[in-house]
């Protein structure tokens, strides 16, 4: 079977030079829509040469950019498309295709996460974690595993935090939140009503909100004193129709960002509690 052109950029994606990484990143995050431009509309559109794009086709193994659209026209046309699954990958495809399609679909993701964080706000979010007697994160759906990883994280830092994922129960720990907590809300769409709601009581108690979320337009975003963006599809998502795969995967690369930030902020703190954490695991599974 002739590899697909996901596959093919995932295998030579370290040996393209800068600009040819450009033609390879636009192809990754345009995998739905089907390449219709002429190869001079193409590099303007990337503000690159033609010269370049002629070197890409050729480095993915396809005799110029001709060969490389008609192969694109014959993957574009899947047998089903699954709503929030990476746009290339096809119900056809091996496992073998899907793993080096998904490990490619996850890497933009987190590329284009990493390209647009805002170090500020990270920072002061690692500062306010650090000034904070309360952490509590907050997510339905899919959202609860990246909070219940996070809650995981601190916890074993020394740092006291909780998860929090029915709408209730986000409004009773927002109405008791004071000026020493900080409260995050996790939500891809950022259309999650409690946890927007629950943000908003939060703030108004004093306390430090953050979102981290993909629309910064949208409720959760506009709910937080500082809104964190992750990854956005291209392609149209359906909210609670499967997962956001891409997503929860920035997400938690957010989440592990702020953490360590707090791990070598902390002036010897939590690398301390780290360590007493560990012994007090240890002696408990030995006496078992």
């Amino acid at each position: 079977m002739e590899k697909g052109i996901a596959l093919r950029i995932q295998e030579k994606y370290g040996q393209l030079r800068k600009s040819e990484r450009l033609v390879a990143d636009y192809l990754r995050d345009h995998a739905s829509v089907r390449l219709e431009m002429s190869i001079t509309e193409f590099a303007n559109t990337l503000n690159i040469s033609e010269a370049t794009i002629s070197r890409f086709t050729r480095a993915l193994g396809y005799k110029g950019f001709a060969d490389m659209k008609l192969a694109l026209a014959s993957e574009s046309t899947p047998s089903q498309q699954f709503v929030n699954l990476p746009a290339e990958i096809k119900d056809t495809d091996t496992l073998t295709d899907i793993s080096f399609k998904l490990l490619g679909s996850l890497g933009s993701a987190m590329n284009e996460t990493q390209k647009h964080i805002d170090y500020e706000d990270i920072q002061s979010v690692v500062t306010s974690v650090l000034a904070s007697r309360q952490i509590v994160f907050m997510g339905v759906g899919g959202a609860v595993s990246v909070c219940e990883e996070a809650v995981h994280l601190f916890l074993k830092a020394g740092i006291q935090a909780t998860s929090h994922r029915d709408g209730y129960t986000q409004q009773v720990v927002a109405a008791t939140a004071t000026e020493q907590s900080t409260v995050f809300g996790i939500s891809h769409t950022g259309t999650t009503e409690d946890v927007a709601s629950a943000l908003n009581v939060a703030r108004r108690n004093g306390a430090r909100t953050v979102a981290v979320t993909s629309n910064l337009d949208s409720a959760v975003a506009k709910a937080a004193d500082t809104a964190i963006w992750t990854w956005t599809p291209n392609t149209p998502q359906i909210p609670l129709y499967g997962d956001f795969l891409e997503g929860r995967v920035c997400q938690i690369y957010i989440i592990y960002l702020i953490y360590l930030g707090v791990l070598f902020q902390s002036n010897g703190k939590v690398p301390e509690a780290l360590g007493v954490t560990a012994d007090t695991l240890k002696s408990y599974y030995q006496k078992r």
